[in-house]
């Protein structure tokens, strides 16, 4: 399993802020690696201060769960599988807006997570940067047929 590359992190930082401000909003962006610590954070001019530590959490959950966020808050209500976990963790997040990174053998090597604009903006901020290196961004949830 490989690690994320520095470039990488600031393709996917930069890229996500720049199509954020191209429609008008402070988006912040943020990514973590495998383990969940953060390898970048930004937060541009006018983004809001809980911006940071939501994003931040939206990568954590995508990388610590192998799921978009979008899929969590299904797995979270009662009778399925995951409720419960929401109390086990405070960085867990059911909002949409973060995504797992996976390497070319489908491990995941950390996630992307955006908060600043609506849901729809900030899925397209965390897909533009990984667009652009490559990464998967179609997502099956593992627990549908």
């Amino acid at each position: 399993m490989r690690e994320l590359t520095l470039n990488e992190v600031q393709t996917m930082l930069t890229e996500g802020v720049a199509y954020a401000q191209s429609i008008g909003l402070p988006s912040t962006i943020a990514v973590v690696d495998m383990g969940g610590m953060i390898r970048g954070v930004l937060r541009p001019e006018k983004g809001r201060i809980a911006n940071p530590d939501i994003a931040i959490k939206k990568a954590w959950t995508s990388a610590a769960l192998h799921r978009p966020t979008e899929m969590v808050r299904e797995m979270m209500v009662p009778g399925a599988f995951g409720y419960g976990l929401t109390h086990t963790d405070d960085r867990i997040c059911i909002v949409a807006g973060g995504f797992p990174i996976f390497d070319d053998e489908g491990d995941v090597i950390g996630g992307v997570g955006a908060s600043g604009g609506p849901i729809e903006a900030d899925i397209e901020c965390c897909l533009v940067g990984m667009r652009k290196l490559g990464f998967k961004t179609d997502f099956a949830d593992p627990h549908k047929k």
